[in-house]
């Protein structure tokens, strides 16, 4: 997979930049195994440089080795090779040189670099294929405004009807990662799904002081505000299902709160990240948007269909500022020493995990199942957002759990 000059060269093209947010001018070494190649961005369009001299300079720098490069290439990828930011998550952010800022600024711009080089290296993988087009007219779900006690205003959809599946949404998104399950008959025939967006996030409200104030979640609020959405709304014992920071707080509410419960699924529940918590994701000199679809965009699985995929990186190019990193204080600061000391699930208890996942991985998921005493669902070939991103990828594993627990 030996990438020379000419390769880069050709590669390494002005419409690599279409979308992303205008900024100052930058340039980056980019060093893969022993090729290096100075890019420079100036008004807006590339400029490759070849090989630096003696005398060049560069704002910031960024190196794989050849055995990286080789997994990056490969078909499939391992998982952690899947993106220039999963690299970094998962190899180290040493290989990232020069000024961190102009890195956090243009990793979207790297993450398209690195792409285009490995699709002239080999064919592009194979995607599953999208979901059919829904047919005109209004979709099944209802949407409306929940208001607890406490004055909070909850925006909840839901569908379908039968014992309720409470749905909670992954850190710094909404219930919008739900469609695919709203919209879904095998789904809504047995059960009526309920989706809601958490406080600051979607269509929820945040405080009116919101501009004064930083969010950061905590677990005793993630879990009284779920339960509070649940007895506002009278579920009787529904199915928990809840992914990433939903997954970790499901296990949770597994733990302590089992007989509110019939059962709980939780897709890719670890007990807690420590690492997905990083300075990166609201900083003033940085797009949070363009950041944070790059930061986690390497959690998709490199087969999940292209729509669903789009999609799933919109809902954290338009969360709120400072939004997710508020939620990744939960899961990576102050949930893994609660989580350290939970007892085993008092109902019945599923842990999804995708392939793909290196924010909780399955080795983090087993744990997790083993300590609570849950059950394990390894899914091949999926990543950390599988209802968003692949629906019909988890549904393949999540029906016969939910015709179980019914």
């Amino acid at each position: 997979m030996r990438l020379d000059s000419q390769r880069i060269t050709d590669s390494l093209t002005d419409d690599l930049l279409a979308g992303l947010p205008p900024g100052p001018d930058w340039s980056l070494l980019l060093e893969i195994g022993s090729e290096r190649h100075l890019v420079r961005v100036v008004d807006g369009a590339l400029r490759r440089e070849g090989a630096p001299g003696i005398n060049a300079t560069w704002d910031v720098g960024f190196a794989i080795s050849d055995e990286e490069w080789a997994d990056f290439c490969a078909d499939p990828p391992p998982r952690g090779a899947t993106s220039a930011q999963a690299l970094v998550a998962t190899r180290g952010a040493e290989r990232i040189t020069g000024r961190r800022e102009v890195w956090a600024r243009a990793a979207p711009a790297i993450d398209r670099f690195l792409e285009a080089l490995r699709d002239a290296a080999r064919r592009p993988v194979d995607r599953r294929p999208d979901p059919a087009p829904s047919p005109p007219g209004f979709g099944p779900s209802v949407g409306r405004y929940l208001h607890l006690d406490d004055g909070r205003r909850i925006f909840v959809e839901t569908a379908g009807a039968g014992p309720p599946l409470l749905c909670l949404h992954t850190a710094g998104a909404d219930s919008r990662q739900f469609r695919g399950l709203l919209e879904d008959t095998r789904v809504t025939d047995h059960h009526q799904v309920v989706a809601f967006d958490m406080p600051w996030h979607g269509r929820s409200d945040p405080p009116d002081d919101w501009q004064h104030r930083r969010y950061r979640l905590d677990t005793e609020t993630y879990a009284s505000t779920v339960l509070a959405v649940a007895d506002a709304l009278e579920l009787d014992r529904p199915v928990l299902l809840g992914c990433s920071m939903g997954g970790a707080i499901a296990l949770y509410l597994a733990a302590e709160h089992g007989d509110r419960f019939r059962g709980v699924c939780a897709l890719e529940g670890g007990l807690g990240s420590p690492g997905r918590f990083v300075e990166w994701t609201h900083r003033a000199d940085v797009d949070h948007s363009a950041f944070l679809a790059s930061w986690v965009g390497g959690l998709i699985a490199p087969a999940s269909p292209e729509g669903p995929r789009a999609q799933t990186l919109w809902g954290y190019a338009s969360n709120g500022p400072g939004v997710y990193q508020g939620d990744t204080a939960f899961y990576s600061i102050d949930f893994p020493p609660i989580a350290a000391r939970l007892g085993r699930a008092t109902c019945p208890l599923y842990v999804f995990s995708g392939e793909y996942d290196y924010s909780a991985t399955t080795e983090m998921s087993r744990a997790a199942a083993d300590q609570l005493g849950g059950e394990l669902v390894v899914m091949p070939g999926r990543g950390h957002f599988p209802m968003a991103e692949d629906p019909e990828g988890l549904l393949e594993y999540l029906l016969p759990v939910l015709e179980g627990l019914r």
